[in-house]
């Protein structure tokens, strides 16, 4: 039986071209990517200063026509973006520029080359989607969320005009995102083919993860990532703290009164846990990333 993952396929998979990564294709890409990302850290913290100042307005336009228009791509309305994980993701140039810094990883440190396939897990409100189709146009991507709302609009904005990008409704149980989901914990398992993604991707998804379904979804990664692939995952790591805690005190500048809004790993148990199912840490960026505490991880199948 065939996964539903890859259809409709329109070119064949070249996978990842690390040929071209070794003959320094990756320099200028990661300028790039480093300068995008300085951009987007003084657009985030002016954005926010702004919403201090100023009552937050509804676009009553975009939520009845369901989208915003920037730069000639469809953003979610700002009613919907309010209820992602960032502060600053209502602010619009901030969301798609933001979208087009994480594409831009894919080149710089990810190895994208065309036809490679696209695992999103936590696509939320297709970002990442947006940012690729911004970089590379058509891209043969799976984006798999808990929340039903945000699939919707995905495929009712981005997949009916760009089918080779495709978006899948997981109920997976989640105390902050989907507290009546009904796969739990071991329960899981991906509508991914065995070793059939060349780039898996997750962000802000064990950030909010209880660590039993963290260990379930490491374990569908190394499934479901090819031999030569690679992952990317944020997540709040950090060293001499207890394996796991859930909303530590004075960790993050923002409230937790909910459950799940920091869940705080030591280093070495996601590590461990990453190689337990036969993944390494290839590159870790501690405090990497534009969001308070989010740490960058890069991920590879470890060799037999």
């Amino acid at each position: 039986m065939r996964s539903p993952l890859w259809e409709p396929t329109q070119t064949r998979c070249t996978g990842i071209d690390w040929s071209a990564m070794k003959n320094g294709a990756k320099k200028p890409a990661t300028w790039r990517m480093r300068r995008l990302e300085i951009v987007v850290r003084v657009l985030r913290k002016a954005g926010l200063r702004v919403q201090r100042l100023r009552r937050p307005r509804e676009d009553r336009t975009a939520d009845s026509r369901g989208f915003v228009l920037h730069r000639g791509y469809r953003l979610p309305p700002k009613s919907l973006r309010r209820r992602m994980c960032g502060d600053a993701f209502p602010i619009d140039s901030f969301f798609f520029l933001s979208a087009v810094l994480e594409a831009t990883k894919f080149s710089a440190r990810l190895g994208y080359a065309k036809g490679a396939r696209v695992v999103d897990i936590g696509c939320g409100l297709g970002r990442l989607a947006t940012g690729l189709l911004k970089e590379f146009g058509d891209v043969h991507y799976l984006g798999i969320d808990a929340n039903e709302g945000f699939v919707r609009w995905c495929k009712e904005n981005i997949e009916k005009y760009h089918p080779t990008f495709r978006f899948v409704h997981l109920d997976m149980a989640n105390a902050l995102y989907n507290p009546g989901g009904t796969v739990v914990g071991k329960e899981l398992r991906l509508p991914v083919d065995d070793a059939s993604a060349d780039i898996v991707y997750l962000w802000g998804v064990f950030t909010n993860m209880v660590p039993e379904d963290v260990e379930a979804y490491i374990g569908e990664i190394g499934r479901i990532l090819r031999p030569q692939g690679r992952c990317f995952l944020t997540a709040f790591v950090e060293d001499d703290v207890p394996d796991v805690t859930l909303n530590p005190t004075n960790y993050v500048p923002y409230t937790c009164d909910e459950p799940l809004v920091c869940v705080r790993f030591s280093r070495q148990w996601l590590f461990s846990t990453l190689q337990q199912h036969g993944l390494q840490v290839q590159e870790f960026r501690y405090h990497g990333t534009i969001f308070p505490k989010h740490s960058e991880i890069y991920v590879a199948k470890a060799p037999d």
